[in-house]
């Protein structure tokens, strides 16, 4: 794999780590790879490189290279197989860390390692979501021999207890002594300095309009946006408030979206705001937040909703462990009905900020990489 870019070692780095990422997208799996690089890479001991296999220019990395990080770009666009580009690299240099967060790439650094190709003193893959809870089929059996390739690993990250669970039923049994529940980290104090960067004249005008429910995602299926518009069209049928809903995100539904909320009476309410490289000041200044996923690994987008004070969260029962967060509001069903109706309990109670403090602290970055380098074991 030959660098196209890269910065140059910081000086008075002992340990060396490589962390190992498809494309260079702005995800919930994406923000940890670059969570756990800046917070080793702060650590005067450690020397850390983000290799990115691929790389998609219009979506940036939220946490960028310096502070003793350094970015390295592969050829193979992140597609199935650009993981072999990381072998020259892995047969050049031993590590005290090589830790990815992508079922493809652990599978791949699993079996490199069983044979001798990764030389290092610690292997951690993170699963990001469940995944054969979203694939069947041919997909579904990809992944799972995908999985069988585990158990090299010294260890296996589950976000929650109910992806732990999942894993159990796929992965072989020599691994099930490697797998560990470590809830997903958030830096707290970044995204706070972030969310009071002034919103731009557009974006004041339109949160100044009316009071914005705020909705962050890929514009893709599996993320339901189309349920959002549902539940604004719900709001307003019981004339719950004036409410707007801004749309924070890029895919491939962004069209049929817009088409929809025509299509509903609600082009003038919804607020296609696009990606943002950074959504804290929206999120800020919302009234309430909305997720509407059928299914996620863990939905970061809260904990980053909980940092910037966001008075109000509401989410569909997509993930595990989601009991354990106080404050928010999580509904039984799927359906536009009960989120409209969980948004208006949480309008009405008022602002739940003060119940997220410590919730928060618990996810420091310093307490997850303390984790993944073997603080606690198994769990």
């Amino acid at each position: 794999m030959r660098p196209q870019r890269s910065t140059p070692v910081r000086p008075g780095c002992k340990r060396r780590a490589l962390v190992a990422l498809p494309l260079e997208l702005t995800g919930g799996a994406e923000t940890i790879i670059n969570l756990v690089a800046h917070e080793l890479a702060s650590r005067s001991e450690w020397d850390v490189e983000i290799a990115v296999l691929g790389r998609q220019l219009k979506q940036h990395i939220a946490y960028p290279e310096g502070n003793g990080v350094r970015l390295s770009y592969g050829y193979g666009g992140g597609k199935i197989l650009s993981e072999f580009f990381l072998v020259p690299r892995l047969v050049r240099h031993r590590y005290d860390l090589v830790f990815s967060s992508h079922t493809r790439v652990n599978s791949f650094l699993a079996a490199a390692r069983s044979v001798g190709l990764v030389r290092t003193s610690r292997l951690v893959a993170r699963e990001s979501t469940v995944l054969l809870d979203r694939f069947t089929g041919v997909r579904g059996l990809a992944y799972r021999m995908l999985y069988s390739t585990y158990g090299s690993q010294d260890m296996i990250v589950a976000q929650t207890g109910y992806m732990k669970r999942k894993l159990t039923d796929v992965l072989p049994q020599k691994a099930f002594g490697k797998l560990s529940i470590v809830p997903n980290p958030v830096d707290a104090h970044f995204i706070g300095r972030k969310s009071v960067d002034k919103l731009s004249d557009q974006d004041a005008k339109i949160f100044a309009e009316r009071p914005q429910i705020v909705w962050c995602g890929r514009l893709i299926d599996v993320k339901r946006p189309k349920m959002a518009i549902d539940v604004l069209a719900e709001l307003k049928k019981r004339n719950a408030g004036d409410f707007g809903l801004t749309m924070i995100g890029a895919g491939p539904m962004d069209a049929e979206l817009r088409v929809y909320a025509r299509e509903q009476g609600l082009a003038a309410r919804v607020n296609f705001a696009g990606h943002r490289d950074n959504p804290f000041p929206l999120f800020r200044a919302a009234k309430a937040g909305l997720l509407t996923s059928i299914s996620e690994g863990f939905p970061n987008v809260i904990l980053e909703m909980m940092a910037c004070g966001v008075p109000g969260i509401v989410t569909t029962p997509c993930a595990g462990d989601l009991h354990l967060l106080p404050g928010i509001e999580i509904t039984e069903k799927f359906g536009a009905a009960e989120l409209a109706s969980a948004l208006m309990r949480v309008i009405e109670t008022g602002d739940r900020f003060s119940l997220y403090g410590k919730a928060l602290t618990r996810r420091s970055p310093t307490a997850f990489v303390d984790r993944l380098l073997g603080g606690d074991g198994p769990a």
